[in-house]
């Protein structure tokens, strides 16, 4: 399995530390990053995909550093704009550029997407598109898959069906690291790392780390805590 090192990490952007010495170590499993908006998430990710370099501290996928180890990653944004003339089979194709034994029409009806076949991208809506960026990226058969808030814009029934995705890629000792804005879908992680003002608050099992009095100090909220078949959940009260 492919280990995620970030040791002492600084992130500086527009002369602001947007990340402030983040250490995190993650092997095999979903990991999920949660916090609210400007926490850093998507920055980490970022970092560790090798998009974004940091001004101090290193990152490490795979035993290399984070550029290096670039055909190993595979990384979904949380949007992505492309040529308005682009289609679905070439964003696919995109993902797909260097590897061998995988084409198009296979990612489409393996991942059941055979319906947006010939549609342009960007009339997709925000869900459709990452169901598709999530298909292609995955079809890469990569050791790192990197997702940033792989859960916005999907409805219920693409929720669960994305859940069941992870966890199976899990099962195929996958690193799976992702973000949310929605402590919710840290359920279906082993771990969670809790982000606020660029650093990193807590990180553990999420029965450790997604807890009333955290949340509740981190996000500002007051929260309300309830028991489901067994199992607890936080919500906010309005």
């Amino acid at each position: 399995m492919c280990r995620v090192l970030v040791e002492n990490q600084t992130v500086t952007l527009d002369g602001k530390d947007v990340l402030r010495d983040v250490n995190l170590d993650v092997e095999g499993g979903i990991t999920a990053i949660i916090g609210p908006n400007g926490a850093g998430k998507t920055t980490l990710l970022k970092s560790i995909a090798g998009i974004v370099a940091p001004s101090k501290g290193r990152v490490l996928v795979c035993g290399l550093e984070a550029r290096e180890a670039s055909r190993m990653i595979a990384y979904v944004p949380a949007y992505l704009m492309v040529d308005p003339h682009a289609k679905v089979e070439d964003v696919i194709e995109a993902y797909l550029h260097g590897v061998r034994g995988v084409d198009v029409e296979s990612v489409l009806k393996s991942s059941g997407l055979e319906r947006f076949r010939g549609r342009k991208f960007n009339t997709l809506s925000g869900g459709e598109h990452k169901l598709v960026l999530i298909a292609g990226a995955i079809a890469r058969n990569p050791k790192l898959l990197l997702l940033d808030e792989p859960f916005s814009h999907l409805d219920l029934a693409n929720q669960v069906k994305l859940a069941k995705i992870l966890r199976g890629e899990r099962g195929e000792g996958r690193t799976i690291i992702m973000t949310a804005h929605e402590p919710l879908h840290a359920s279906i992680a082993d771990r969670v790392a809790l982000m606020n003002s660029g650093s990193i608050m807590a990180y553990g099992k999420p029965e450790d780390v997604v807890r009333r009095e955290l949340l509740e100090k981190v996000y500002g909220v007051e929260l309300l805590e309830i028991t489901v078949e067994g199992g607890r959940a936080l919500i906010p009260r309005f």
